[in-house]
């Protein structure tokens, strides 16, 4: 899975379009990472950590990391949830890229019955379901199937000079 190199398939504006048909951000990446995440509830947080590390180490500020590592956790918990890999030993992938002091985080599953949403109004009473409205929030978010039917889901925490707009 190479976050930094795959194809971009679509012009549409990231703000104004579905997630499946934003533009993914283009990285030129100075750091990358890739590894996989055991089906395991354990894992999610484990893996949450790492990401938190290795950011830390290459020199991201707390503020990035920490949205890099809830972008993270949310993904793999969806992808944990919601994908087809019940089969013992499967791996969610995880890559993590850094350049120019953007982040981009990327899940890749075997996909699943349905495709990630964003729920505009989540019953106030949930206690889940409001993950992809906080990663839309602060930062921007998409996925993509790829050509082996997996589904990779991708989160962009932008450079701290631009801050929180869209």
């Amino acid at each position: 899975m190479s976050v930094a190199t795959a194809p971009q398939t679509s012009t549409v504006q990231a703000s104004q379009a579905v997630p499946a048909l934003r533009k993914r951000p283009r990285l030129q990446a100075e750091h990358l990472q890739a590894m996989g995440v055991p089906r395991q509830r354990e894992a999610v947080s484990e893996a949450r950590r790492t990401v938190r590390r290795l950011l830390l180490r290459w020199g991201v500020s707390a503020e990035q990391a920490f949205e890099a590592e809830l972008f993270a956790a949310e993904l793999l918990t969806n992808a944990y949830r919601h994908s087809r890999a019940d089969t013992p030993g499967t791996e969610i992938g995880l890559c993590i890229a850094e350049g120019g002091g953007a982040i981009l985080i990327e899940v890749e599953d075997p996909g699943g019955e349905g495709r990630p949403a964003a729920r505009r109004q989540t019953d106030e009473g949930a206690e889940r379901g409001r993950g992809l409205d906080l990663v839309e929030n602060l930062g921007r978010w998409g996925y993509r199937t790829l050509p082996d039917g997996h589904l990779s889901t991708w989160a962009y925490v932008r450079p701290a000079a631009q801050g929180h707009t869209r």
